[in-house]
């Protein structure tokens, strides 16, 4: 009972301070004229605050400090939750992704200023030892990474932290996709009895829940890089920490399957800028909910067909847990296949309506 109270407690305190402190933090941004910037890729209009990753890392740390107090005057020891100096490490990391996207929220950073904090806050992590060991590989064996266990954990992290911040790009989708993710996590998490994966999922879930509450469109306030990237760092953390480790397939399989979303969107913006000869840092407007905006949904329709699909992976993530390790494999790859052939038929369509609107614009003007 312990082991359910405390992790599940860390929802609901999260989500508290959360909900009280994004209020006042749109009522100073307001004063302060902290607003999101405005360009031909943004969707928004109007004057938004993006200081909502400040509430989230608030929340986010204050519930960790209160939850392993809570664990001391529960048990009348630490329990370890969050006290061992190795989470240090994973403060650190957190702290360093969080001041980096902060500051580009204020002055606009270089991409490769961003890329080297990123890679010195994963460092961090790595060095409190959380690392990828070994990558099971289904019906063949593990796989000892060896030397290359850091320079692979620190590809990981990054490349989620990332996906995370290119998703970003619509009220309430990256929060929403976080939310699902987290609170995924932190089941699975106490399912394989990591109780401090659990604190740390729960945490994010709840932080973004309360946050989620004032950037459902339309949004009173936007996560900014300060948010964008804390997110990702955290949910790219996770699985470092024990969460799928139990399981009988790969490490990364459940997580991946999880955040399916913004690893599609933007493997697909890495084969889109490549393949129109620009570098992958450069930004356009062909971002998955771009594509939807273009073929007429309104962005509350868009959040609701990407919810569903979040809600349909965080199942199958949680089944494939618990699933015989004969067909959990199956049903991952079966969902990825899936998953890829719904991308590309969204893709599909955008590009033939985009061809038929220049085919009418053509014909306008020869007739004119």
């Amino acid at each position: 009972m312990e082991t359910m109270y405390i992790p599940l407690s860390s929802i609901f305190i999260a989500f508290i301070i959360n909900f009280l402190i994004t209020p006042i933090i749109i009522r100073v941004a307001h004063k302060l004229k902290l607003y999101d910037s405005l360009n031909s890729r943004k969707i928004h209009t109007g004057l938004i605050p993006r200081l909502g990753g400040v509430g989230i890392f608030i929340s986010l740390i204050i519930t960790c400090c209160m939850v392993s107090f809570i664990a001391f005057l529960n048990s009348g020891k630490t329990m370890s939750y969050l006290i061992s100096s190795r989470y240090l490490f994973l403060l650190a990391g957190i702290l360093i992704i969080h001041l980096i996207g902060l500051l580009d929220d204020f002055i606009q950073q270089k991409p490769l200023v961003k890329l080297l904090f990123q890679i010195i806050a994963a460092g961090c992590v790595a060095c409190g030892g959380f690392i990828f060991k070994e990558i099971p590989i289904p019906y063949i064996g593990r796989i000892s990474l060896g030397f290359l266990a850091y320079p692979f954990t620190i590809f990981w992290i990054i490349s989620i932290t990332n996906a995370m911040n290119l998703v970003d790009g619509m009220d309430g989708l990256a929060g929403g996709i976080t939310a699902f993710a987290s609170l995924s996590m932190g089941i699975i998490a106490l399912i394989q009895g990591q109780v401090t994966t659990a604190i740390i999922a729960f945490t994010l879930f709840g932080a973004t829940a309360g946050f989620l509450l004032f950037n459902l469109p339309p949004a009173k306030i936007f996560m900014g890089d300060s948010g964008s990237l804390l997110i990702g760092f955290t949910l790219s953390i996770l699985p470092l920490m024990g969460i799928s480790a139990a399981a009988s397939f790969a490490t990364v399989l459940v997580p991946i399957t999880l955040l399916l979303v913004p690893i599609m969107d933007t493997l697909a913006a890495i084969i889109r800028r490549i393949g129109d000869g620009r570098t992958i840092l450069s930004p356009d407007r062909e971002h998955i909910h771009h594509k939807l905006l273009d073929m007429g949904l309104s962005e509350k329709k868009i959040l609701a067909l990407i919810y569903c699909v979040c809600f349909y992976l965080s199942i199958i993530a949680i089944t494939s847990v618990i699933m015989p390790k004969e067909s959990n494999v199956y049903l991952i790859l079966i969902v990825w296949i899936g998953s890829l052939m719904g991308y590309g038929f969204i893709h599909y369509l955008n590009t033939r309506k985009k061809v038929i609107s220049i085919e009418e614009d053509a014909r306008k003007k020869n007739s004119a």
